[in-house]
């Protein structure tokens, strides 16, 4: 059976934008020639290797303790917006990181003496600190509009990635319930029958109650103080208002493994979900029977992936 499974890409992606940004570097160098490098003819690329290999390696550090330390990961499986913020905080620690390093480099590259950057004269200055803040800012300037387009297709992809999977795994499911309705009629009949288990909804007010059993409900919206039960009798799309809470239905359906709530306001049954599809805030289940499209709210979307796997076995 197909399962829902992407490989976590976090790590990944730091590794990637921090050898685009090495590789910047080197051309940058080759391009501006700064720090009058341009006299050190014989040890130029290695001056320039140097400091791309520096830029990747620093980036990647601070990639990682952002992502894992401060917990600001580049995940796509994270809003956009928060993947362009993560992604943003990650260069301002990038940015002051790596200019001390190169400084530090800066002074035994041309000095023989890393500690010549910072103390001359007797006095600790910090000149060289920040001729590479400068550089290192205005370098990351044109690195993180790159970033940018590239986090944006980046999260575009994996999200059509995980909408094609779960789709697939929805297919199988309904796959695997038409292939059950044709070899088994006779179990499909005693569970519609009066001994077939049956779950009860009892409303808060007069004798408000419905009683089916627990396959037959597609979906069930809560409004306020109220819900709306949709759910299938007699092969048609019916829909009966309880005065009943979500956490109350819940405890009813809690034995069924085809019932996932997948927003505050919405319990849905997953056989009767055709298809899922993408926005921006999260996805939409598209109900059999129905013009419904249900949201599915990030606090609610691993759950409702692992409830699709279990019930597609």
């Amino acid at each position: 059976m197909m399962k829902i499974k992407i490989k976590n890409p976090v790590n990944i992606r730091i590794v990637h934008e921090s050898v685009y940004a090495g590789i910047f570097v080197i051309l940058l160098l080759w391009l501006t020639m700064p720090f009058n490098v341009e006299t050190i003819h014989e040890r130029r690329p290695l001056f320039f290797l140097a400091q791309g290999i520096i830029t990747t390696v620093i980036s990647i550090a601070t990639g990682l303790f952002a992502a894992h330390i401060l917990h600001f990961p580049m995940d796509p499986r994270l809003p956009l917006n928060t993947v362009h913020r993560n992604s943003l905080i990650q260069y301002f620690i990038n940015i002051p990181t790596v200019a001390f390093v190169l400084t530090v480099f800066g002074g035994f590259f041309f000095c023989d003496n890393p500690i010549e950057p910072w103390w001359n004269g007797g006095h600790i200055h910090l000149d060289y600190f920040y001729q590479y803040i400068y550089y290192v800012s205005a370098t990351c300037i044109f690195l993180y509009t790159g970033t940018y387009v590239r986090n944006r297709n980046w999260h575009l992809r994996f999200k059509l990635e995980e909408v094609r999977i779960i789709n697939a795994l929805l297919e199988e499911l309904q796959k695997n319930i038409a292939e059950e309705s044709e070899m088994g009629k006779q179990k499909a009949e005693d569970r519609q029958s009066d001994s077939a288990p049956q779950c009860h909804l009892v409303g808060n007010t007069g004798n408000s109650t419905l009683s089916l059993p627990p396959e037959n409900i597609i979906y069930v919206e809560s409004m306020s103080n109220y819900a709306d039960i949709c759910y299938m009798e007699d092969d048609e799309v019916r829909h009966k208002m309880l005065r009943i809470t979500l956490k109350q239905i819940k405890e009813c359906i809690a034995d069924n493994k085809f019932m996932v709530q997948c927003h505050r306001a919405f319990i849905v049954n997953l056989n009767f979900v055709v298809t899922i599809t993408n926005r921006n805030s999260g996805y939409l289940l598209q109900i059999f029977g129905t013009d419904k499209q249900i949201p599915v709210s990030r606090t609610y979307t691993a759950a409702v992936k692992e409830s699709l796997q279990v019930s597609a076995k």
